[in-house]
């Protein structure tokens, strides 16, 4: 299979996703969020920009049937009801109701890939999920890690990774781009013990530091949820949802 990578989301132009399923990662945190939200019930995840965007949205919802979620700086923004750890997307929060989500990394990688013909989130949580999707329904995909700060983030390149390694059947095919070789031969490097490499990332020992332990060993899980998130009408659903209202 044809796979381009974008090791961070600051440099992807519209040109890059036209007519590409794209695939965005984030798993510390806003992807793993997104998963565990719409697992949780929510109706939609909508990703924006910012909080004047965020404040735009909510303004034209009825308060019951929203709830705003994401961080700056790794900190749950003031005022809204929900940071961005997925343990606080509980059923009895979240069901039922749109998650405006406004995080630094993950939810402007997704409004940068927004033109693609095809658009999902994927995170280790769904990756089964996300590679049997790809498989089903593309000859190609272009993988956008989110990254941090603009920079290049381990954990988001290794799945990235993993994702490439299983569409490939565990055999890196020729040519492939220097991104894509990258992601792949990283995860390769680093999977017989894939916890280590990904806990001494720069972004998970930040997290620790911060109290957010219990969010690393959740975010690691792979394969923990069938959960595919398509983007459709600007925001995220459950891909089944998503195709019956089409």
């Amino acid at each position: 299979m044809d796979a381009e990578v974008f090791l961070t989301h600051s440099n992807v132009s519209d040109d890059d996703v036209q007519d590409r399923t794209v695939v965005v990662i984030d798993v510390l945190r806003a992807c793993s969020t997104i998963v565990t939200a719409l697992d949780r019930g929510a109706r939609a995840v909508m990703p924006v920009l910012d909080m004047a965007q965020a404040g735009k949205l909510a303004s034209n919802l009825d308060p019951d049937v929203y709830r705003l979620g994401g961080e700056r700086g790794g900190e749950k923004i003031e005022g809204y009801h929900l940071g961005n750890s997925p343990e606080e997307y509980t059923e009895d929060v979240v069901q039922g109701r749109d998650i405006i989500l406004n995080t630094t990394n993950g939810t402007r990688a997704l409004r940068r890939a927004r033109e693609a013909d095809t658009l999902v989130a994927a995170c280790f949580l769904n990756a089964g999920r996300v590679v049997d999707f790809i498989r089903r329904t593309a000859e190609a995909v272009t993988i956008v890690c989110a990254g941090r700060q603009n920079r290049l983030a381990l954990e988001d390149t290794l799945c990235a990774g993993l994702l490439l390694d299983r569409l490939w059947d565990g055999s890196e095919p020729y040519p492939v781009t220097d991104s894509a070789h990258t992601a792949y031969t990283l995860y390769h490097t680093d999977r017989d013990d894939l916890d280590s490499a990904l806990r001494g990332a720069n972004h998970a020992e930040w997290l620790s530091r911060q109290s957010y332990e219990a969010d690393l060993d959740y975010c690691f899980r792979i394969d923990e949820l069938p959960v595919l998130p398509y983007y459709t009408d600007n925001r995220l659903r459950l891909y089944k949802d998503a195709v019956s209202s089409a």
